[in-house]
């Protein structure tokens, strides 16, 4: 019985010996790893060994420690002595958690939430070569993109805003050459618009206008050419509107100036070239008003036909003006 005894106890003793050697190994590589993470770039200092330090074991368990080390270390003395900068052996299992952590995010993208810290938005920044000044941040037009002003005034807050938000360059680049795309086919489809309603607008009008057509085209260019100048007319004709067609190509507007024109000259003969004809219907009605003075005086000191005569002749001296 002594004997058997003694022989399950021999068992017993080298299965629980296996098992701490087999932890120990694993142990081993683990916190070797989390060394070498710890040493990469920085010698024997880095961000794990100065935080997970700790204070020295004393007494009988320093030697506990030690010996921990040892069989950690596993005959490596570098790691050894790099093993003896952790006090306690709490220290060295925050720093074998820590190492095996640090292994797992091994090769994963940095990203960044709304808890990051400045260190970590910091490495972020670095690591994606974000520039501290938001002016040295690449990205501008191509050379074949027609930037508007309002385009050329938006590229600086455009840069701001990516820069503020942390954005990589690569993918600010990205964002900017899809804008000039964007930007390049609207500006195509307006355009294509614009020499749509011109033509549509023009057709129409003439087919409305008939023979009336160049006369009144003729009356609005003369009447907003004398009270906005030619540099002043010729902007407000080049007006876009929102699906860009031009504000001399809206049919409404155009209808609007000619009648208005039209009632200003009384005629858009004028613009016709038919000059003599126009001058020859005013005298025969001024010479209609003089009539009336004599054979009704009453109707002629009316209101109503003093309006009359005076249009006929403002009418009259506009025409001799034009006249020369």
């Amino acid at each position: 019985m002594a004997d058997e005894a003694s022989t399950t106890d021999v068992q017993a003793n080298q299965q629980t010996s296996g098992t701490q050697t087999g932890q120990s190994s694993d142990a081993t590589t683990t916190a070797q790893q989390g060394a070498d993470t710890a040493t990469q770039g920085g010698g024997d200092s880095g961000t794990i060994t100065d935080k997970g330090a700790g204070q020295e074991t004393q007494g009988t368990d320093a030697g506990d420690l030690q010996r921990l080390r040892e069989q950690l270390a596993g005959g490596d003395e570098k790691f050894l002595k790099h093993l003896e900068r952790y006090k306690s052996v709490d220290a060295i299992t925050k720093m074998v958690r820590e190492a095996r952590q640090a292994a797992q995010n091994a090769g994963k993208p940095i990203m960044l939430t709304d808890k990051s810290t400045p260190e970590e938005v910091k490495a972020f920044r670095e690591a994606y070569g974000i520039p501290e000044d938001p002016a040295a941040y690449p990205g501008d037009f191509r050379q074949d993109f027609k930037a508007s002003d309002a385009d050329k005034a938006i590229l600086g807050e455009f840069k701001q805003a990516m820069h503020s938000r942390h954005v990589p360059p690569a993918a600010a680049a990205a964002a900017l050459e899809w804008y000039q795309d964007f930007a390049t086919a609207q500006q195509q489809e307006l355009d294509g618009n614009l020499v749509k309603v011109a033509k549509e607008t023009q057709s129409s009008l003439r087919q409305e206008w008939g023979g009336e057509y160049d006369g009144n085209i003729g009356a609005i260019n003369e009447l907003m050419t004398s009270h906005l100048g030619k540099d002043g007319f010729e902007e407000m004709m080049s007006l876009r509107m929102t699906d860009g067609s031009r504000l001399q190509d809206h049919a409404p507007f155009v209808k609007m100036m000619a009648q208005i024109a039209t009632d200003y000259y009384g005629s858009n003969a004028i613009f016709n070239g038919d000059i003599e004809t126009t001058s020859k219907t005013l005298e025969e009605k001024i010479a209609e008003t003089r009539e009336v003075q004599t054979k009704d005086p009453e109707k002629y000191r009316s209101a109503q036909y003093q309006e009359y005569v005076a249009g006929l002749y403002a009418q009259k001296q506009k025409l001799d003006a034009r006249k020369g």
